[in-house]
């Protein structure tokens, strides 16, 4: 599952504007134009958790994670990484949530990527993408957490 959002991490929907209520809006419109404002209006009304949790606003419920994430860490790093070092915090709570980890095993989430900071951010230049990789390494040997990895 988490596997195959690294391996899509390249490759966005065909519209390359995810979903939410700035995909419903402007379903049938193309250009880059028509994206931006898309993609912005998705993000501004802060309805894709709502859209993929529900199975509305273009989002399938249950689908497996394809850019989401990589987009969502792309975009908030710094915040993702500011939040694993101190155990918790939104940024990092949305990124647990597009991984599809249960709420149960937030906490566990959490705590293990503040333990593994270091190796998920080994550098002040990681990019995002290797971000997503190594978490995803280290989960592979976590009694909890390995079952979200592939």
């Amino acid at each position: 599952m988490f596997a195959g959002a690294l391996g899509m991490a390249g490759t966005a929907q065909a519209d390359n504007t995810g979903c939410g209520l700035g995909t419903v809006l402007f379903d049938g419109q193309s250009g880059m134009g028509q994206d931006i404002l898309a993609v912005t209006t998705n993000g501004i009304s802060w309805n894709q958790h709502f859209g993929i949790t529900s199975g509305t606003l273009g989002c399938e419920e249950g689908a497996v994670i394809t850019a989401e994430a990589s987009q969502f860490m792309s975009e908030n790093m710094d915040q993702v990484a500011q939040d694993a070092s101190n155990g918790g915090g939104e940024a990092l709570s949305t990124l647990a949530s597009l991984l599809e980890i249960d709420e149960a095993d937030h906490d566990a989430f959490f705590s293990h990527t503040q333990k593994n900071f270091g190796e998920i951010f080994p550098s002040a230049d990681v990019t995002a993408g290797e971000a997503l990789e190594n978490l995803e390494a280290t989960m592979a040997g976590h009694d909890t957490l390995s079952r979200y990895t592939a």
